[in-house]
């Protein structure tokens, strides 16, 4: 215990000493390099350890990259410094990776455990947990710099028909978003790929209106009346031009470049003339006041025949009833007899 306590004391009065001295220009020993190692890097004979990154006085010799001073136990001391393990890594692009993390390749000796990012820019990064004491040279250093073969995606031009939820179309990768378009029109589309890796040609889309048919009322009027309304929220109508007495065909302009509206039924619009509708109407009223003599009249004549006949079956029943009693009275004479 009294040595133990006796080194520590010495060890005290020396890092003292050593500190004092730094700011009054003691010329100092040549900075040492070690390579990391994994392990403890002693020097021999140093008595004590301190590190300049920490600004910390350490018992125990360093193992992690930093600038240290080795303390002898005469008062002298040693810089040096423990530098990162540099590891040369081989980046090569994988074709059959699908994922980020397995689109490269990484080629190197030893036994490491690490991951490849791409930064926004291209560039390459090592994702370890070796705390700055191991080095990843990556080479290439940018993906730009790797020559890769890119998959072409291809995709034939196609028609649709307007569709109110919209039309999506997918390509062949399961990672790669669909296309939406929501309105008729012609459109040279491409699908959003990763530029490093694919290559989207275009192609063409085509968006037809949808088409709505039209059953509509039958319009009228009469002449000299104004026209009635031809508009509602989807669409116009109109007719030929013209006041006479006639019919005029009625066609359609759709509000919306996504529909097109097709009449098939009603599609005249009519222009009457009142006088001729009243003409008609009076006709009608006759028409229907004969009818009505006629059918009277028949009515009376169907009962008038209806009578006689009921009068021969009335008659006839009487004679058969008479010949019925003659026949029981010649039976009963005969029979006195």
């Amino acid at each position: 215990m009294e040595r133990i306590q006796g080194m520590k004391k010495l060890l005290g009065v020396v890092f003292a000493l050593f500190l004092f001295c730094m700011p009054l220009g003691i010329e100092a020993n040549d900075v040492l390099s070690y390579e990391y190692i994994g392990q403890l890097i002693k020097i021999e004979d140093a008595v004590a350890y301190y590190s300049l990154d920490e600004d910390e006085y350490v018992t125990e010799a360093p193992i992690d990259c930093g600038k240290y001073i080795a303390i002898y136990s005469d008062g002298t001391y040693l810089d040096y410094e423990i530098v990162p393990k540099k590891v040369q890594v081989k980046v090569t692009y994988n074709k059959k990776g699908d994922l980020e993390e397995s689109k490269y390749l990484c080629l190197y000796d030893g036994d490491y455990s690490f991951k490849l990012r791409v930064l926004n820019n291209g560039d390459f990064e090592s994702i370890d947990d070796y705390n700055g004491n191991v080095e990843f040279e990556l080479e290439p250093k940018n993906a730009s710099d790797d020559t890769i073969e890119k998959k072409r995606i291809t995709h034939p031009d196609v028609e649709y028909v307007y569709s109110e939820s919209g039309i999506q179309i997918y390509c062949d990768l399961d990672q790669v978003k669909p296309i939406v378009l929501k309105n008729v029109g012609e459109y040279m589309v491409s699908f959003d790929v990763d530029s490093r890796y694919y290559e989207s040609i275009p192609f063409k889309v085509t968006i037809l209106p949808k088409t709505v048919q039209l059953h509509l009322p039958k319009y009228s009027k009469y002449v000299n009346e104004k026209n009635p309304v031809f508009e509602n929220e989807d669409y116009v109508l109109s007719r030929e031009p013209g006041e006479d007495v006639g019919d005029y065909k009625l066609s359609v302009k759709s509000k919306s470049k996504n529909y097109r509206y097709e009449i098939v039924e009603n599609a005249v619009f009519s222009i009457l003339d009142r006088n001729t509708e009243n003409v008609r109407m009076d006709t009608s009223k006759g028409s229907g006041a004969s009818d009505e003599t006629k059918a009277k009249e028949k009515a009376e004549v169907n009962q008038s025949e209806s009578k006689v006949k009921m009068g021969v079956s009335d008659f006839t029943l009487m004679y058969v009833g008479l010949l019925i009693l003659s026949m029981v009275g010649l039976f009963q004479i005969k029979r006195m007899k």
